[in-house]
Order: structure tokens, then sequence, then C-alpha cells
């Protein structure tokens, strides 16, 4: 039987145009676990990513390994792991506006790309991420789920929109989900 937690937070939050310094420490972390026959318990640090002002049409990155996260396995058995992102929206009135999270990483106006990687995935190095929930680790082309102990690092890749209204702090979430291997 296989045991879904739908609610594994990474809140990596994005901190755009306007300063972050409301927005906490960034090296906080979160563990959720769910007990039973198996426990499924992963751990995540780095919950932040204040990037400040940003530009139009920019890439930003975060810098290996001192701004990356890790995900740690803390549960007794095998997980497979899925990321799932959102549309980014404005901090001070999230209805009013909002950046559309790209479906392939992409920008255009109003809409921006996010994408993750891996440490040492050099099969498929960058990949968007999506409001549809997709294979974190294993890779959709195979390899092993994730045992009790290991751990991921992994970065992020923002593409701003090509057209965007300034002088708004936006954000969104990513959010890291496992299930029982």
């Amino acid at each position: 039987m296989k045991t879904v937690i739908t609610s594994t937070l990474l809140a990596t939050v994005l901190v755009l145009v306007i300063s972050s310094s409301a927005l906490g420490n960034e090296s906080e972390s979160i563990t959720i676990t769910m007990t039973g026959v198996n426990e499924i318990s992963i751990s995540l640090d780095k919950t932040q990513w204040p990037l400040g002002e940003v530009a139009a049409d920019t890439e930003y990155m975060t810098n290996p390994p001192i701004e990356w996260c890790t995900l740690a396995v803390e549960g007794n058995c095998n997980v497979n792991t899925f990321i799932v992102g959102e549309d980014a929206e404005w901090v001070n009135n999230p209805g009013d506006y909002k950046w559309t999270l790209s479906n392939d990483g992409t920008n255009e106006e109003n809409v921006y790309g996010l994408l993750f990687r891996i440490s040492g995935d050099t099969e498929r190095g960058y990949v968007p991420i999506t409001k549809t929930e997709d294979e974190f680790w294993p890779p959709p082309s195979g390899g092993s789920s994730l045992a009790p102990g290991d751990i991921k690092q992994f970065g992020l890749k923002l593409l701003t929109p090509t057209y965007f209204v300034g002088g708004r702090e936006m954000q969104t979430q990513i959010t890291i989900s496992a299930v029982a291997d």
C-alpha cells in the first residue's frame, strides 16, 4: 500500500521587486513525517529564495551549493518524490495581480518560468516546474527511489516575465511530496 503525504512543504518563496527583510531566515527547515507501517519523513533546508528587485526578461539562478536546497529522507522506507509549482501572486493583494507559471520553463508577458536541477543529475539538467505534479526523484526515465538517509541538493532557475508591472512584491510556493516506494 502506498501512502501519500499531500502537503509536504517546500515553501520556496521568490521575493521579487521589494526588500525581502520581512520574510525571515533563509535557512529555515521543514520536516514532515507520516507514521504507520512505513514512516515517510522528508525534510527540507533553505525554504526561501529572497531575490529582491528583479528585471523583466532576466534569468536568476541559485548559487550552488550556498543557496541550494537540501532534501533529506528521514523515514524508514524508500520514497519517490514529486514537485509542483503555483502562479506567483502579489503579496499585498493576491487576487489583483499574478504571474502565470509557464508549463515549459519559458516566459512571456506576465508568464514566468521556474526550473529545478538536482546536483549530479547530468541526464536532465534543468527541469521545468509546472502546476501539474511531476517526478522530482527518481527521474521519469528510471533510477532508484530515495532510501532512508539519502540527500539530494537542488537549485532553482527563474526566468522573469518579458513584461510585468513593477514595484510589487511577488511570491510563489513549490511543493515537494513523497510517496512510499
